[in-house]
């Protein structure tokens, strides 16, 4: 892997093996497989993960949470005309509960074209219809609530960010399970829906049966000790959990290979900062296994001064996206010092509530992801899909964010005092907070929850 340099260098640069890389992918991938959470896969990942950091000499500790775990699901649909139904592969969103009865249920279909027709067509005569939801999922609980007591036997949802012949996987907002409910809910794909909404298609025949269970999954935590513990520390997370039926070699074993190879670099220097390095469970579940940490810490939270996370960041050919979370001055810092060190990014400044940084910026920490997707929409081509192995992901690209990453945390992790402020922008505060209250159930408003600590 080449090293980068100039001139003036930044504080240091690394060297990232490649080699290591592939074995590390390999063992999450090839090894240990699809690692849902709660399944036998995420508890293996959790003891190699842990074994890493031990090995790199950090301390580590497992930090157990329970999460709704899928242990078995299965979607039997046929869609068509009057009696000319045929069979459409398709997955049952993680979270989401059996239809209603042993039988199967044939009734008739309603397409709905989300978000523009919603407000109109979430209405009681959807009782008991199939709903084929076109677009994105509710993200308002307003509309997810009158979904929900429209009593639909099924949603299916058609993802319009992943025009593909093949079915993906995905999930559910568990708090949105456990205080309106959730109808049985099932993804189709997006060619078959173009093809049955072409036809007409207007009838449905649909059995889903789920078995869910409260399992316990893991945030695994290693940690480098500063020289002045007493400052606020710089956290790098990752997630790595899968969605079901696909090994994630992007989403998300490419995260936690960087956050392994970064904690190996790193554990090689003295910072005067403390240096956190956590993998979070069930993130595949809306950042369950951060959200439960940031509740976990809820005391400490001010001691954390900046959280890098690593998401899907290893497509060969895409674009590094930076999305922040935090002031403006923030971000630029960010990106200039990520240019010094060879990688360039486009930055993304919004409320992003489906990645680990969120839960953290809900509380005024300076965050950000790091992603690198391969369509326009923001989406990566083999999300959650059976595409999404080690054929589609890049050494080469995943060494140029080690690097740069690595360089980035230790000149944040040498420095007594950053040069940008705590809390995050002004214009991201009010769709933070409502998604913060909403999807995530943080009670009051984020910025009056943290006690004011110097950076």
């Amino acid at each position: 892997m080449p090293r980068f340099s100039r001139s003036k260098s930044p504080s240091r640069t690394f060297s990232v093996s490649a080699p290591k890389l592939r074995l590390l992918w390999s063992n999450l991938c090839s090894s240990i497989g699809e690692r849902r959470a709660g399944s036998a896969g995420d508890g293996a990942a959790g003891h190699f993960i842990l074994n890493q950091f031990r090995a790199s000499g950090l301390e580590a500790r497992a930090e157990p949470f329970q999460c709704a775990s899928v242990v078995d699901a299965n979607a039997h649909i046929a869609l068509g005309n009057g009696s000319r139904l045929r069979r459409v592969p398709a997955r049952v969103l993680a979270g989401s509960p059996s239809t209603r009865g042993t039988s199967a249920i044939e009734t008739d279909l309603a397409w709905i074209e989300m978000p523009e027709q919603a407000s109109r067509l979430f209405q009681p005569a959807l009782r008991d219809k199939v709903v084929i939801l076109f677009g994105p999922m509710p993200t308002q609980a307003d509309l997810h609530r009158r979904l929900v007591a429209c009593r639909p036997a099924l949603v299916i949802h058609v993802d319009d960010r992943l025009p593909f012949d093949w079915v993906k996987d995905d999930g559910v907002y568990p708090a949105w399970v456990r205080r309106y409910g959730m109808p049985p809910t099932v993804t189709i794909p997006y060619r078959a829906a173009w093809e049955l909404r072409k036809a007409g298609a207007s009838r449905a025949r649909v059995k889903v049966t789920v078995e869910l269970r409260q399992l316990p999954s893991n945030n695994l935590v290693g940690e480098i000790t500063g020289r002045r513990p007493e400052l606020p520390v710089v956290l790098i997370g990752a997630h790595h959990d899968t969605q079901c039926n696909n090994t994630g070699a992007d989403d998300n074993a490419s995260g936690v290979v960087a956050l392994l190879v970064l904690a190996d670099l790193l554990s090689r220097t003295k910072p005067l900062r403390t240096v956190r390095f956590v993998s979070f469970g069930a993130e595949e579940q809306l950042s369950v296994g951060s959200a439960e940490y940031v509740r976990a810490h809820k005391r400490e939270i001010a001691n954390i001064g900046t959280v890098l996370n690593l998401d899907s960041v290893a497509s060969p050919l895409g674009h590094h996206w930076l999305l922040r979370a935090g002031s403006a001055k923030f971000g630029s810092w960010l990106a200039g010092k990520l240019g010094r060190y060879g990688l360039d990014v486009v930055e993304k400044s919004a409320p992003m509530p489906f990645a680990d940084h969120f839960p953290f910026s809900a509380f005024g920490v300076p965050s950000v992801t790091f992603m690198r997707p391969n369509m326009d929409s923001g989406m990566r081509w083999q999300h959650h899909s059976a595409h999404d192995n080690l054929d589609n992901v890049s050494t080469a690209e995943l060494g140029r964010v080690v690097t740069a990453v690595a360089g980035v945390t230790l000149d944040l992790a040498n420095s007594s005092k950053w040069k940008f402020p705590r809390g995050i922008a002004p214009d991201q505060q009010p769709e933070t907070a409502r998604l913060a209250r909403e999807l995530f159930g943080f009670k009051s408003e984020f910025r009056n929850e943290l006690p004011t600590k110097a950076l």
